[in-house]
């Protein structure tokens, strides 16, 4: 699924299914519906996301504990815009946006990430589910709420990764340390591999 690979046909239906399967878990995500989250994976999926990569029991829990009260919760965009299927393994990519909300260095911001999410479903006695949710970052952006800037740590910044620097940032922060070799435009390579290893998963 790069973008110079022919995509073989999938039928109608079963893309229709699997893009409404893929909105439906980042909704469950964004409205705290755990038992809903839980029940778009099999048992012992993967997620990987910058602040965590476990499975999605683990996913939820940790999702849940992070949810306080007065707090402005994240948010995300999803458009699923392709799908390939080998058998009873299917990839969904959706374009997408992480809406965020932290303080920064005291400063109340607005952080939007720019993503192409990565829903790899597989189907078990006829039922689809998720086996993995991954990302490949295009590039994230911070904008103070109240219009003014917070004095950032520039030399921990700009050793960040630019497809995913603002998130890498923030959850630095709060002591969550984040990968920098995830997927990501700004890694041509790292995204040639992570393509290779879906469609060799999609292939079993």
């Amino acid at each position: 699924m790069s973008d110079t690979t022919p995509f073989p046909l999938i039928d109608a239906d079963t893309e229709r299914l699997l893009f409404a399967l893929a909105r439906r878990e980042r909704l469950a995500r964004d409205t705290n519906d755990w038992d809903g989250l839980q029940a778009a994976y099999w048992p012992g999926s993967r997620v990987r996301v910058t602040w965590f990569d476990g499975t999605i029991e683990e996913f939820v829990d940790g999702s849940r504990a992070s949810v306080k009260p007065g707090r402005v919760h994240g948010f995300h965009s999803i458009d699923p815009v392709r799908a390939e299927q080998h058998g009873d393994r299917a990839l969904v990519e959706s374009r997408g946006q992480v809406l965020l909300r932290p303080i920064v260095e005291g400063v109340e911001c607005d952080l939007v990430s720019w993503c192409r999410f990565v829903s790899g479903f597989e189907r078990r006695d006829g039922e689809w589910r998720m086996a993995f949710f991954d990302n490949i970052y295009v590039k994230d952006t911070v904008i103070p709420t109240l219009g003014v800037f917070p004095e950032i740590d520039r030399e921990r910044l700009d050793g960040s990764r630019v497809a995913y620097r603002w998130l890498s940032y923030t959850n630095a922060r709060r002591g969550i340390p984040v990968s920098q070799d995830l997927p990501g435009d700004d890694r041509e390579d790292l995204v040639a591999a992570f393509w290779a290893d879906c469609r060799a998963w999609m292939q079993g």
